[in-house]
């Protein structure tokens, strides 16, 4: 049987510390209001040995710092220009 530590440590992880992402803490909502939230945050660590939380991250409008999901978090698209 594999060792919750072992498990952890093998779980691939979708972003890197130091990426520009989009939180969107409400994703999952069935209101599109709720889901069109969003905010520019920075990934400041991986937490993978936490069992619930994915990510830590600064959020630049509120200047706070939080535990996320990783479903919360979405890739910045790229400049048109």
């Amino acid at each position: 049987m594999i060792s919750m530590k072992l498990l952890a440590s093998m779980i691939q992880m979708k972003y890197r510390v130091d990426d520009w992402v989009i939180y969107k803490p409400f994703a999952d909502s069935e209101s599109e209001l709720l889901r069109e939230m969003s905010s520019r945050v920075l990934i400041l660590d991986l937490l993978k040995n936490d069992f619930f939380y994915d990510y830590k991250i600064y959020i630049e409008e509120t200047q706070k710092i939080k535990k996320v999901r990783e479903h919360q978090l979405f890739s910045i698209p790229d400049s048109t220009y």
